[in-house]
């Protein structure tokens, strides 16, 4: 998907238990949003930042978002945002209605990228094969769903990042952090901490239900996007730097992640 293209779905009626989805948005801000003043809606409101960055406010309170930042806003919640780059921010935004029980406090997160690419993956999806003129079609509603599905569960899901809750993973992390390069499988990673393989894994998945492979892959990632928003990077040095000794197998690991294929990426990373 070489070129951007958005989603503007207005007036929806996709009612599940406990929710009901009125609009559904992926779009760039336009420059008359790209300031925006403290404000509040009826509704409760998924905010996800895809590209750029900028402060959102909160009330009193002022937060830095960039690309995976997750805001959840329930109804009446006040706020606002600034960008802070040139380019306008791409984003994610779905507006429902809670029925019953809901939270009563604002929330905010980063998303780690494997969900990340997940909802990416969904949005992919969604543009390929959903026919977004029929909004009230099943197979539109399915894929919206989804994406709400993933952002919902996301909110929900403790945050891997907090060392008191999850040692082990966080020092695995922070291990993959600290690499002058990184490692080609789990099994090296494994090493390098003095553990066996599969004890390792099962300390990671009790902790966290994530394994030795995913955090691997999530350092990947990010190695991966950072190369790619660098000018005159070849694939090959890319995939270098990401552990992987043959581009091919690299390109097809990042669509099977992403959705998009590395250059397909990096078009859309430097036109936001």
């Amino acid at each position: 998907m070489k070129k951007f293209q958005p989603i503007f779905l207005e007036n929806l009626e996709i009612s599940i238990p406990g929710f009901s989805i009125r609009r559904f948005a992926h779009h760039r801000h336009s420059e008359r949003s790209d300031q925006i003043e403290q404000h509040e809606h009826r509704h409760s409101q998924f905010l996800l930042y895809l590209r750029g960055k900028g402060v959102q406010t909160l009330k009193n309170e002022t937060l830095s978002v960039i690309r995976g930042s997750f805001l959840y806003f329930p109804s009446r919640t006040v706020h606002g945002f600034v960008k802070s780059m040139s380019t306008s921010p791409l984003s994610l935004v779905i507006d429902f209605k809670e029925n019953g029980k809901r939270m009563s406090k604002a929330r905010f997160k980063n998303l780690n990228p494997t969900n990340l690419s997940e909802i990416e993956n969904s949005l992919h999806r969604l543009i390929r094969s959903a026919d977004l003129q029929k909004t009230g079609s099943p197979k539109t509603a399915a894929e919206i769903l989804a994406v709400f599905s993933l952002l919902h569960q996301c909110l929900g899901d403790k945050e891997s990042t907090d060392p008191n809750i999850h040692p082990v993973t966080c020092k695995v992390r922070r291990l993959l952090a600290d690499l002058p390069k990184i490692v080609s499988s789990p099994r090296k990673v494994a090493d390098l901490m003095g553990e066996d393989l599969s004890s390792l894994n099962r300390k990671i998945r009790n902790e966290s239900g994530l394994n030795l492979g995913t955090l691997l892959d999530d350092k990947r990632l990010e190695i991966a996007y950072a190369d790619l928003k660098k000018e005159n990077v070849s694939i090959s040095q890319i995939a270098w730097d990401c552990g992987f000794q043959d581009p091919n197998y690299f390109a097809r690991w990042f669509r099977k992640k992403v959705g998009q294929t590395p250059r397909q990426w990096q078009a859309g990373a430097t036109t936001s």
